[in-house]
């Protein structure tokens, strides 16, 4: 439960930044706010202190949450992992595959664990919302990285409200993957609960 409540308020805080982001884009017409010196900027600021004061302690009890949930996976299906259960929480210390490819098949093999001990339909045990929430995490996480690479570029008003524009997209796809994850977390904590 306070996993899906700070997944909840990751959702918000990213949105917030959204319409900062939207707001800087607009604002960037006035030489003044080229020169970052204007009100849209501090805005984009503010909202960015919120989603890094929410996304923290998120990550903490996301990755416990993985990690209990792969440890809960070795007793469903023992065998099925190569590495130990530490892995579920080392792997996101890895640049780049450790925040979409590893955690994707890790979390494919949890679920997978989750789904044989249920015998209902195919429909409650697909992998769709594994998938989904990877993809769009990973997809955000790739977007962010270049949207500050676009920012550190930007050496003119059109390359600045171009990165600005990036940045408000990855924040969209950070949003979209954290209601992804609440259907993952929820979906997955049901199935391993399940008798």
């Amino acid at each position: 439960m306070a996993l899906t409540v700070l997944l909840g308020l990751c959702a918000a805080t990213r949105l917030l930044a959204v319409a900062a982001g939207v707001n800087r884009y607009l604002a960037l017409d006035s030489f003044t706010e080229f020169m970052r010196a204007g009100g849209s900027s501090q805005l984009v600021y503010m909202s960015m202190s919120l989603v890094l004061m929410v996304m923290v302690p998120t990550a903490v009890v996301f990755i416990v949450w993985f990690h209990r949930v792969r440890v809960n996976a070795d007793v469903y299906a023992a065998g099925t992992f190569r590495g130990g259960p530490g892995w579920a929480i080392g792997m996101w210390f890895v640049p780049v595959v450790g925040w979409t490819v590893l955690p994707c098949l890790t979390a494919l093999k949890v679920w997978a664990a989750g789904a044989s001990r249920l015998s209902g339909t195919a429909a409650l045990t697909s992998a769709v919302p594994v998938v989904a929430w990877s993809g769009t995490f990973g997809a955000a996480m790739l977007a962010s990285a270049g949207a500050g690479r676009l920012e550190g570029a930007a050496v003119g008003q059109a390359e600045l409200r171009d990165a600005v524009l990036a940045a408000a997209a990855s924040d969209l796809l950070f949003a979209v993957a954290a209601v992804l994850a609440v259907v993952f977390v929820r979906r997955l904590s049901a199935m391993q609960s399940a008798t």
